[in-house]
């Protein structure tokens, strides 16, 4: 069984689209700092990078939510850090920080999304919204694409350690010809296979496709849906000047 398929059965299994709610929801807040520097807004995106790393957590991903949690607080030690310093790299560094810590909670909330949702979810989910083929198409492309190059580095990678080509070694010059290489060269082909294949199996044609896929929404969506509709409104209220 596929292991997204596994992970969509824990307790906080919900909807794609309600996945791509809140993914957006985040990158609207923290990638792109909407609503400016309001307190209200710094908690906004407190509870949203925190929601993030939960649910990826409770998707059975432990370690990696553990690992981008280190490094935010990474990052927030160095800022910290940074205050005391002086210079330009006192600010290179105050600006690097900053955009990693915008930078994170998206990449978070994608990954936990991309990992939790196999393609045929995402289709079938994006198909009862009527959403255009033009759109669904490549995002089922990307959904496929990501774990499939991920599984092709690991290959190469493995085949390049049998033959003692590793970064220390005496062979590191060889690293770009025999991993960059072959991986630039593999993702080109993956890509066109993967195209073909989603319009082998019905993408294109206009009549809608029948799937095994479950969606549906139950009451954990209709939790982070309110949750993602009240941020929006906690914007709205900030900009009219109610909430400060």
């Amino acid at each position: 069984m596929h292991m997204s398929s596994l992970a969509q059965r824990g307790p906080l299994h919900c909807d794609p689209r309600t996945k791509l709610a809140f993914t957006l929801t985040v990158g609207c807040f923290c990638l792109t700092s909407a609503g400016g520097t309001a307190p209200a807004m710094q908690w906004v995106r407190w509870l949203l990078s925190a929601a993030a790393f939960v649910l990826l957590a409770c998707s059975g991903r432990v370690r990696q939510a553990l690992c981008m949690a280190v490094f935010a607080g990474m990052c927030i030690g160095v800022a910290r850090l940074a205050v005391t310093w002086q210079g330009s790299f006192a600010w290179l560094s105050t600006m690097s920080v900053a955009m990693w810590m915008q930078m994170l909670p998206s990449g978070v909330a994608a990954y936990w999304l991309m990992a939790t949702t196999t393609a045929s979810e995402l289709t079938t989910a994006l198909q009862r919204w009527h959403v255009p083929q033009a759109i669904t198409i490549p995002l089922a492309v990307i959904f496929r694409f990501f774990p499939t190059a991920t599984q092709e580095q690991r290959a190469i990678r493995d085949a390049m350690r049998m033959r003692g080509v590793r970064v220390r070694g005496r062979k590191a010059r060889l690293m770009l010809e025999y991993r960059i290489v072959p991986l630039v060269a593999n993702v080109v082909r993956i890509g066109d296979e993967l195209t073909q294949a989603a319009l082998t199996r019905g993408l294109g044609e206009r009549r809608d496709r029948t799937s095994i896929a479950k969606v549906g929404f139950g009451a954990f969506d209709i939790l982070m849906f309110a949750g993602c509709a009240a941020c929006y409104a906690l914007w709205a209220l900030t900009a009219a000047g109610v909430v400060r």
